[in-house]
């Protein structure tokens, strides 16, 4: 009887489980579902390089540029406000199908964050659009309040009010084949106006928060372990605009440590908000951000023309086995 009992109940709780991961994609909101969909699923696209972080590589490295300069494909994977931890599970991931990468490129500029979290709806552009799996659980019960893990686990129970809202395109699945131009960069055409009012230099070497600083070792880690050359950026924005609560103090002592780290790591660290690298790329401050925070097209060409001349000067190993591993 007991046992007949808990078949009973483990059979119920299975089809509740089924129905519920059968609706849960429907009911999510789709910010980001094309490009996070071409980027992680689409098998039949390899790509030499991948780009992550928040908006600010978003709009700082055009994929294009690269390839038309030096010949690599890559992918921006990142998105706007997305936390760094977020970012590792983000590439776990995209490893999952992308089995030629040679080097992953991170904007660093989420190190900055103090607080244990990051924003929910930034949060949920990327994990929302990820497929359930073990790396997603991992994702959520580390990068989420364990009150919120149920929400992301079943985004039904988030967005259910969004029934009166629903239209056709929720209810069939993107065609990744359909959408194959898809790069993931994205960057404005204004034109900012002010000149920088932060100090972006300084001889400080500070701190990195904690959280973010265990999951900038866990990147290291993670090249070692997947064999992809890493290197670090700080796109160009004024530091200061982060004065505000939940944020590191001082962005230009904190990229010191990064420095520093970087270093010791034998890992590239181009830090594009220097006053010394926005010279060396004709950088205008006015002219080339799309506001305090952004590059505009403008500066991303910029920003996208130098990484170029830095990987074709600086992994010409790389480029000439890709180019071989092509031909083949």
């Amino acid at each position: 009887m007991i046992k007949k009992f808990l078949v009973k109940g483990f059979t119920l709780i299975f089809i509740i489980v089924f129905i519920l991961s059968i609706l849960s994609p429907i009911f999510k909101h789709p910010g980001h579902l094309e490009k996070l969909t071409e980027g992680l699923y689409n098998k039949e696209k390899q790509y030499d390089v991948l780009l992550l972080g928040s908006s600010h590589m978003n709009g700082s490295v055009d994929p294009k540029v690269l390839y038309d300069e030096c010949g690599i494909t890559s992918f921006n994977y990142a998105t706007g406000g997305q936390p760094i931890d977020v970012t590792y599970y983000l590439l776990k991931e995209a490893l999952k199908t992308q089995k030629n990468v040679d080097i992953v490129i991170l904007d660093l500029y989420y190190l900055g964050l103090e607080n244990e979290y990051g924003e929910e709806a930034y949060i949920r552009n990327v994990l929302d659009n990820m497929k359930f799996s073990y790396n997603k659980l991992q994702a959520i019960f580390n990068c989420t309040p364990p009150q919120e893990y149920i929400y992301y686990i079943f985004p039904i129970f988030k967005y259910h009010n969004r029934w009166g809202d629903l239209k056709e395109y929720d209810f069939t699945k993107y065609n990744i084949q359909d959408n194959s131009d898809i790069n993931g960069f994205d960057a404005g055409n204004k034109k900012y106006g002010y000149d920088i009012e932060g100090i972006q230099k300084n001889n400080i070497i500070g701190e990195i928060p904690d959280k973010t600083k265990y999951y900038l070792y866990k990147f290291i880690e993670l090249s070692k372990e997947k064999k992809f050359s890493l290197i670090f950026t700080n796109a160009p924005y004024d530091y200061s605009s982060n004065d505000f609560k939940g944020w590191y103090k001082d962005d230009a002592a904190m990229f010191n440590k990064v420095a520093t780290i970087s270093k010791e790591n034998n890992i590239p660290f181009i830090n594009y908000s220097l006053p010394e690298k926005m010279h060396e790329i004709n950088f205008d401050f006015k002219e080339d951000m799309n506001n305090i925070g952004h590059t505009n097209i403008w500066g991303a060409n910029k920003v996208s023309l130098h990484l170029a001349k830095f990987l074709k000067e600086n992994y010409k190993n790389i480029i000439k086995n890709r180019d071989i591993r092509n031909s083949s």
